[in-house]
């Protein structure tokens, strides 16, 4: 069955339409390299431990429960599986071709994680949408995440880089383009399937697929989700079978999110999100904008201290860059950051950008077939709740398959990754999915 659905999605690499086509076929092997289990958890945790640096989180209060529930893990599966210390873990960085937000061809980059089993077939492909670090030095062709752990229960585990990371370093980083992130990496996710088939590793007849991410990871992982039943061939969707997405405390519709900001003259805890997003815009909606420039967009405060320039940066987290922008401007205010003319909805400017931030909405227009789980603290003043909310309603209308999951603790954007990521690397995908679908959000 997986070899005839090889062969018919060759012959839709050449008979389907652009949009739903896939370049897999010119992919590029970057870096490959095997390790055991426990090498392959240690580099996991090293980059763990450099991404909770940019991101300015405390190790103790992020990185203990991780490794805690990743060693755990490890002991449940060995005493399932004590050929785990036998089994070989491929690690595969490569490049491949998609398209650019013009439509050309572009070269994109990612990972993937491959159990080289003897008796064994795969059982799922994870696709996880990493939290947004434009560091170049985490990103997943560079450096092994930790959710490559997950590669021991017999899955594969497929990492994109984001446009504007890994072999796009030197692009912008187009933050809250997420339609646009959406096809790029269902691009990834084909060729990641490609290679698992050069490396002659044999999926189950019924294997799926199952998509998760965090923060902005999480709206990523919900636009590619609507991306595969929505605008891919029925063909290709079958090849991937997609079977439920993961999205946690980042799914939003960023016009709502602007409007709210610019209305209630409020940023909450990250400004640098409003303005990364904002800039990421000009990389993809170009042709809304006309003659605009991002300088049109931002307060004389904001110009004086070269805000523009200090975006484009990379070498900082959003949080990072948060600090600096306050201690720059040392407000939330929209005011102290954007145009006048932004603030006013009845602006030339005001209607630019809500015109190209409405070509980013993932949640509105279409029910989902395979289940969406919707994960997000009460108390998150980055992506408020009330945006949950929103999106929970318009895409739970009279549909079984959307779910909106609140965790008993409720707490800040970071605290509830901590609760967020223990339960993901802790419990099997199964117990996980069951978890999250067992009771519907009341609303």
């Amino acid at each position: 069955m997986y070899k005839k659905m090889i062969l018919i999605y060759l012959m839709l690499m050449v008979c389907v339409p652009l949009r739903a086509q896939s370049t897999v076929k010119g992919y590029r092997i970057m870096d490959v390299h095997d390790y055991t289990f426990k090498e392959l958890m240690s580099e996991g945790i090293e980059t763990l431990q450099h991404q909770l640096g940019i991101i300015n989180v405390p190790i103790k209060q992020f990185g203990f429960v991780i490794k805690f529930h990743i060693k755990r893990h490890h002991f449940a599966l060995n005493q399932g599986n004590r050929r785990l210390k036998r089994t070989t873990f491929r690690a595969i960085s490569f490049a491949y071709p998609s398209v650019s937000a013009k439509g050309d061809t572009i070269m994109l980059s990612g990972l993937v994680t491959i159990p080289i089993l003897k008796d064994n077939k795969i059982n799922s492909v994870l696709v996880y949408h990493r939290i947004v670090a434009p560091s170049y030095k985490i990103a997943p062709s560079n450096s092994i995440p930790i959710e490559s752990v997950l590669t021991a229960d017999n899955t594969v585990c497929v990492f994109p880089d984001y446009y504007g990371c890994g072999v796009t370093e030197g692009e912008p980083f187009a933050y809250t383009a997420l339609n646009y992130h959406a096809r790029c990496t269902t691009d990834c996710l084909l060729t990641a399937l490609k290679i698992v088939k050069d490396e002659n590793t044999e999926l189950d007849d019924n294997y799926y697929t199952w998509n998760v991410g965090y923060s902005q990871g999480g709206g990523y992982a919900l636009a590619m989700h609507k991306y595969i039943e929505t605008s891919l061939s029925d063909s290709l969707a079958a090849l991937i079978n997609l079977k439920w997405s993961l999205c946690g405390d980042g799914v939003y519709v960023p016009v709502e999110l602007y409007k709210n900001a610019l209305a209630t003259r409020n940023m909450g805890s990250t400004p640098a999100v409003y303005l990364k997003g904002l800039q990421s815009i000009f990389y993809i909606h170009q042709d809304c904008l006309d003659t605009l420039q991002m300088s049109d967009f931002l307060s004389d405060e904001a110009l004086a201290v070269k805000l523009d320039s200090l975006l484009l940066e990379k070498d900082d987290s959003l949080w990072e860059m948060g600090v600096r922008l306050n201690k720059l401007v040392e407000d939330t205010d929209p005011q102290s950051y954007f145009s006048p003319m932004l603030i006013d909805t009845n602006s030339t400017l005001f209607h630019a950008m809500t015109t190209a931030s409405n070509l980013d909405d993932c949640a509105t227009g279409w029910y989902p077939n395979s289940t969406v789980i919707l994960y997000h603290s009460k108390k998150d003043s980055c992506i408020p709740y009330q945006h949950v909310l929103d999106v929970y309603s318009m895409m739970s209308d009279n549909n079984a398959n959307c779910y909106l999951y609140t965790p008993r603790f409720n707490g800040s954007h970071v605290q509830t990754a901590v609760f967020f990521y223990s339960k993901f690397l802790r419990l099997r995908e199964g117990d996980l999915l069951n978890k999250y679908t067992n009771v519907k959000h009341k609303k």
